[in-house]
């Protein structure tokens, strides 16, 4: 896909890997739409920010309503939003598991809701997904941030395989620790090796920048540090 002139919205855009990609998005002509709970302080002519909670769907519909009025098309979605928590499960509140799946599961069926007919009509587009390693694999002490990130790559799997006939491709991302400030209040979980959020958005662009003939449907990415032996 040549990005030049595509309208993308990325969720999450206020910092991490949805600031990241909004800006490289941007640098490669796209117009982008940043949906956070924070102010987005991107100051680029083709970017609009919006303070929402993308787990609020009436907000959500409010908010795509007024990007079609402004663009009237859709052509790339970044599912990007989330948050987790580094608890037992019976340290776990309900309300804070109830917040995380609005947040990283509701949200993305929002959101997809939406655009998927707008994409259909195109016969083309783009939805990607951010999951995570532990949408693979258990992590101790992040039962509840688990499940949501599964649910997410089975959505992700099931929507590739459901929208591929009309053109619109599906990635779920799946990156390891990042270094975006997540588990700085996560006292016992240490990782000395971790991912830049730039290492995940040059993935993100590697995608939409694929072949149309060619589609990474589940893109696990790692870190890396050959003296680890």
């Amino acid at each position: 896909m040549n990005l030049n002139n595509k309208v993308a919205i990325v969720t999450g855009s206020s910092k991490g890997v949805g600031r990241v990609i909004a800006e490289q998005l941007l640098s490669k002509g796209a117009h982008v739409i940043g949906w956070s709970r924070s102010e987005t302080t991107i100051n680029h002519p083709n970017f609009k920010g919006d303070c929402l909670d993308v787990g609020n769907e009436e907000q959500v519909i409010a908010h795509f309503k007024e990007v079609m009025r402004i663009h009237n098309t859709i052509d790339i979605v970044i599912n990007n939003a989330g948050f987790g928590t580094y608890r037992k499960i019976e340290e776990t509140d309900s309300a804070v598991l109830q917040q995380m799946f609005d947040t990283n599961v509701l949200a993305i069926f929002y959101l997809t809701k939406l655009v998927v007919p707008v994409m259909k009509k195109l016969q083309q587009g783009y939805i990607i997904n951010i999951s995570s390693i532990a949408g693979v694999t258990g992590i101790e002490n992040m039962s509840a941030y688990n499940a949501t990130k599964f649910a997410v790559k089975g959505m992700s799997e099931s929507l590739y395989k459901e929208l591929r006939k009309d053109g619109i491709k599906v990635t779920c991302i799946l990156p390891g620790s990042i270094e975006t400030g997540f588990f700085d209040e996560f006292e016992e979980f240490t990782s000395n090796n971790k991912l830049d959020p730039k290492d995940v958005s040059d993935s993100i662009i590697y995608c939409l920048e694929s072949a149309p003939s060619f589609h990474p449907v589940n893109f696990e990415i790692r870190p890396f540090n050959s003296s680890v032996k």
